[in-house]
C-alpha cells in the first residue's frame, strides 16, 4: 500500500474500518429492530454530513438489515486549514419534511461536537421523532459541548487526521485509511 507523503502515521487501517462498520451496521440494525424503538413505516432516515461522511456513509449503509432512506445537508464549520472558525453555518438544508421521522445523523468525525449539536438540535426543532448519532471517528480531546455520539467507530487523539473522508482544503479525502497529517509538511506542501 502506498503512504502518502503527508501521512505522518497510519492510525487506522482500511481493514478495521471495514470491520468496524460491519459491527456498527449490525448494533445500530438490533437497536431498531427491537420493539420499543419502533421506526416510522419501518424506515430510518440516515442523513450524512457532506462532504466527509461519503466514504463512511457509504460503506456503513451496505451492512444495515432495516430499512433505510439517505439523505444530506452540507453544514461547515472549517472554511480550508487545519482548524474551524468554530461557527457551524447550514449551507445546504433538507429538502424533504422529517416530521415524526426516525434520524440517524452519519458523521465522519466529532471533534468540537458545535456542529452535530447544533444539527440535532435543529432536527427536533423541525419535528423529528428521535434523533440518534452515528460517527466513524470520535474524539473527545477536542470536545467543547455536551455531546456523546450513540455509536462510534473509533476513539482518536487531538490530531489533524486526513483520509476516509477526512481532508485539507478538500483534498485527501480518497486515502483508504485514517492517518495523522504531517502539519509541517503540509504547510509547504508544493500542490
Amino acid at each position: 500500500m502506498m503512504i502518502h507523503p503527508l501521512v505522518k502515521e497510519i492510525l487506522i487501517s482500511e481493514e478495521q474500518i471495514d470491520q468496524r462498520c460491519a459491527e456498527l451496521g449490525a448494533e445500530i440494525s438490533a437497536y431498531y429492530s427491537q420493539p420499543e424503538h419502533k421506526l416510522k413505516d419501518n424506515t430510518i432516515l440516515c442523513l450524512g454530513l457532506l462532504k466527509g461522511c461519503i466514504p463512511f456513509m457509504a460503506k456503513f449503509i451496505r451492512h444495515l438489515t432495516i430499512e433505510c432512506e439517505t439523505e444530506y445537508m452540507v453544514v461547515s464549520s472549517y472554511f480550508g486549514g487545519i482548524k474551524g472558525n468554530g461557527v457551524p453555518k447550514i449551507v445546504l438544508d433538507l429538502p424533504i419534511p422529517i416530521d415524526q421521522r426516525d434520524i440517524l445523523l452519519v458523521e465522519d468525525i466529532i471533534d468540537s461536537g458545535k456542529t452535530i449539536k447544533m444539527i440535532k438540535d435543529y432536527l427536533i426543532l423541525k419535528g423529528a421523532k428521535s434523533v440518534k448519532v452515528v460517527t466513524l471517528l470520535d474524539k473527545k480531546a477536542g470536545r467543547e459541548v455536551d455531546l456523546v455520539p450513540d455509536w462510534f467507530g473509533f476513539d482518536v487523539p487531538h490530531a489533524f487526521l486526513i483520509g476516509f473522508g477526512l481532508d485539507y482544503e478538500e483534498r485527501l479525502r480518497n486515502l483508504p485509511y485514517v492517518a495523522i497529517a504531517d502539519t509541517d509538511k503540509i504547510k509547504t506542501w508544493n500542490w
